[in-house]
């Protein structure tokens, strides 16, 4: 039996306003990837200019999931600029952003601390 799951939106209050943080678990393929991207651009919509995509439980992503993501860096330099980070865990997973270039434009963090820590640096500058 597949599973695909996005959890509620986390805000981190230290992180300010425009920090949002998906959580997003199972497999994340053609069937489930428009869920995905309606839920990232309600988050971009509702103000959220850095978003953390949190995969760490994420055991499968195809070539639909990759283009939802890449979709969504370009969202959000079309928005006036942001970012998109990624806490991935799950070898096969990074393995397909290394293979399909993702790495290159996203970055990908071990874990969800060390995402916050970037981005929160990023907003320093």
């Amino acid at each position: 039996m597949r599973t695909f799951y996005i959890a509620d939106d986390v805000h981190v209050e230290d992180a300010g306003p425009e920090v949002t943080i998906l959580v997003v678990g199972g497999e994340v393929d053609f069937e489930v990837s428009p869920q995905l991207k309606a839920r990232i651009m309600r988050a971009i919509k509702g103000g959220a200019r850095r978003l953390i995509l949190d995969l760490s439980d994420v055991t499968f992503i195809d070539s639909t999931a990759i283009g939802v993501l890449a979709g969504t860096v370009e969202r959000l330099d079309e928005s006036g600029g942001g970012a998109l980070s990624v806490v991935c865990t799950h070898e096969k997973v990074i393995q397909i952003f290394e293979i399909t270039g993702l790495d290159s434009v996203i970055t990908v963090h071990a874990s969800r601390e060390d995402a916050l820590a970037a981005v929160a640096a990023a907003g320093q500058r």
